[in-house]
């Protein structure tokens, strides 16, 4: 099975591209939506960062809650740093395990739809790698006009994502998402149609 890498920043429209994988019946698993389980109902993970960054992070109903959670590790680079050395582990663990279900059940391509790809090395894990790029002003616009942030908590997700531009570089394929969806659909179409012939002349 060959796994894709798939990844992006905050506002470049990855979800946009992740969404497409799924139409195309393509599975995709998606660290952000485990990381939401983990939060919700991992035990082990929960008391860890209740430990480290203490009970005020609990909602009611026992469960992390990612805002307030938030506000708290993207204002430290050190707290940042202790939230990834408790997550990404597990989250990794899990990735995996998704992603050995879906070749035992006969599926060809998998995609590994991971926001910080490089910064947590899960690139080492995957076959090829896909960046959503879109210039920095674009994403700031479309954060500020989507999420209930202020210009500087972008900013700090930003920097704690990295720089589009060097993630760019790193790409075996890089889709523009700075245009209107016809244009980044395309680009999809041809990237997508190139997969399947270097893996059709590899087999």
């Amino acid at each position: 099975m060959l796994t894709i890498g798939l990844t992006g920043g905050i506002g470049s429209g990855k979800s946009t591209v992740a969404h497409w994988f799924e139409e195309m019946g393509i599975p995709v698993v998606d660290a952000d939506k485990t990381v939401h389980r983990l939060f919700q109902s991992d035990s082990a993970t929960i008391s860890r960062l209740v430990h480290e960054f203490g009970a005020e992070i609990l909602g009611e109903n026992g469960e992390i809650n990612r805002l307030e959670l938030g506000r708290r590790v993207f204002k430290e680079d050190d707290a940042r740093k202790r939230l990834e050395r408790i997550v990404h582990p597990r989250v990794l663990e899990c990735m995996k395990d998704e992603g050995k279900t879906h070749r035992r059940s006969g599926s060809d391509v998998c995609v590994w739809d991971v926001p910080l790809l490089f910064e947590t090395g899960y690139d080492q894990f995957v076959d090829q790698i896909w960046v959503v790029w879109v210039p920095r002003e674009v994403q700031i616009q479309r954060v500020l006009a989507r999420d209930k942030l202020g210009l500087k908590e972008v900013e700090a997700r930003l920097a704690a994502q990295g720089s589009l531009d060097e993630k760019r570089q790193r790409a075996d394929v890089v889709i523009d998402n700075s245009g209107d969806r016809i244009k980044t659909l395309s680009q999809l179409e041809v990237a997508w149609a190139e997969l399947l012939k270097h893996k059709l002349k590899n087999e």
